[in-house]
């Protein structure tokens, strides 16, 4: 070969070689930003892609003519951990177009990116309109199989709303200028101002639930916020949650589990400040808890005959709970007079209290008090608590802890806290209308005639809904509430 067909084959060479370069980065190759890609809605976890390799094994698919790597879409969802079983799937483009189709059949579906189409959907065995480009979201929406998620509406009677936040992506929302802050610089002698807005999804009470405008909110959170609002703000659908924006206090609750819509007047926090109010004024308090005893079950006994004493004993007011549901949460809001956001006490786990508890009062006032209750040891207070154990044989856990408080009843004490459980234990193993949960419902009655007729002073009577109860409902966050003598 001469030097001069040398030169040319060289140089042929090369320019086989840009052009398949070029054409390789076409379809191969990311630019030097990649805009990421989150999948959102009903999962555990917000998975943001701005690389193709960053969850592993990559396939080799071939469409319409055109060789990809692509990112299986189940591995995606499986990365994401769904709540629940999928339903169906949403892929939202940067420029608003989706596609939706069910979460079921996905063996042949990918998501691919290029530097002409960005992330690009690759679905095999659908329609051709399913494969989105740009996209910018891709939305998982549950079965709703799990409660863990939901958004829960309630008032007083029923349930109003339950949603997901993947649920909520598929309805309209208005999309909100948040502003987030201001800044101004003096120049030349004047001042220049920039704001700074962010855009939120967002929609309102009114928006679920129609002619609620006037409605007063209990807002509830997943970390124990316990807040009363007024219908003026904006719920914000934010990647796999929920928040409630105040815009006149210009605050957030974050991660919003349920709402209470014209919640009642009285709350457990009550407990606190009645018991308080007793003490100061020279009264003996006994607080009696009621693990299981919702307004529900209570309402339902009544009505068979199985609470004869409550019944006559006084007018009972519905009272609303807190979140998170659970018997140390719901005992330390009882305690203190303030939500779990603010005592501390949010999980099982939790025992010592964040804020002083009627134990302390007790002491300020130089009273006695005494807490006492079966089973294992619940909180950290101020005093040390007498755990009682139903070891007679025949006897339940409560009936020992009656004849315990019976006792102490003689001992002079200014502030006397029980705790009884056979209830929620009864109906949590047996089921509501079971003969052992009825049995239970029916000696508490007798355990409280007992207990009120030999008690000097003021008697404040509360129900939980134990420990067993997890979701938001208007069963679990209503209780009843006395005040006796």
């Amino acid at each position: 070969m001469d030097k001069r067909n040398w030169f040319l084959a060289i140089g042929l060479g090369l320019l086989g070689f840009v052009i398949g370069g070029l054409i390789f980065g076409a379809f191969w190759q990311a630019p030097g930003y990649v805009p990421p890609l989150k999948v959102v809605g009903d999962v555990a976890r917000v998975v943001k892609l701005e690389d193709l390799q960053q969850l592993g094994k990559l396939h080799h698919v071939s469409y319409d003519g055109h060789k990809y790597q692509a990112i299986r879409l189940m591995d995606i969802i499986t990365a994401a951990q769904p709540i629940a079983s999928p339903e169906q799937i949403y892929l939202v483009g940067s420029d608003g177009f989706t596609s939706s189709f069910p979460a079921q059949g996905l063996e042949k579906s990918y998501i691919t990116f290029t530097a002409q189409n960005g992330w690009e959907a690759i679905n095999l065995n659908h329609p051709v309109n399913s494969n989105a480009k740009m996209l910018k979201e891709i939305v998982v929406v549950s079965d709703r199989s799990s409660p863990h998620f939901d958004l829960t509406i309630i008032n007083l009677e029923k349930e109003l709303m339950r949603i997901t936040p993947g649920q909520l992506y598929t309805r309209t929302l208005l999309e909100y200028p948040y502003a987030e802050g201001q800044a101004a610089v003096e120049n030349g002698g004047k001042t220049y101002t920039t704001s700074v807005y962010t855009k939120r999804k967002v929609f309102s009470l009114n928006d679920l639930i129609p002619g609620q405008n006037e409605a007063m909110m209990l807002v509830m959170g997943t970390h124990g916020e316990h807040r009363f609002l007024e219908n003026r703000g904006y719920f914000e659908l934010k990647d796999n949650y929920i928040n409630y924006l105040d815009l006149d206090e210009r605050s957030q609750l974050e991660k919003v589990k349920g709402v209470v819509v014209n919640p009642p007047a009285t709350s457990i926090m009550d407990t606190y400040y009645d018991a308080r109010y007793y003490l100061e004024n020279g009264d003996k308090v006994l607080v009696v808890v009621l693990d299981g005893l919702t307004y529900s079950r209570y309402t339902d006994a009544v009505e068979k005959g199985h609470l004869p004493f409550l019944k006559s004993a006084g007018s009972v007011a519905k009272a609303t709970g807190v979140y998170p549901l659970g018997s140390n949460a719901w005992l330390a809001a009882m305690l203190t007079g303030v939500s779990p956001e603010e005592n501390g006490i949010i999980a099982e786990k939790d025992q010592d209290l964040k804020a002083p508890s009627l134990f302390a009062i007790s002491q300020q006032l130089k009273k006695s008090a005494l807490l006492l209750y079966s089973g294992p040891q619940l909180l950290n207070t101020e005093v040390e608590p007498l755990l009682v154990n139903g070891k007679n044989i025949g006897k339940t856990g409560d009936d020992e802890l009656y004849r315990v408080t019976l006792d102490k009843l003689e001992q002079g004490y200014d502030l006397l806290i029980v705790r009884f459980q056979d209830i929620a234990t009864s109906s949590e193993h047996y089921g509501d209308e079971a003969e052992p949960t009825r049995a239970a419902i029916t000696a508490i009655d007798k355990y409280l005639q007992g207990l009120v007729n030999r008690w000097p002073g003021k008697v404040i009577i509360i129900g939980t809904p134990g420990s067993a109860a997890q979701e938001f409902t208007c069963d679990s966050m209503f209780v009843p509430y006395l005040c006796l003598k």
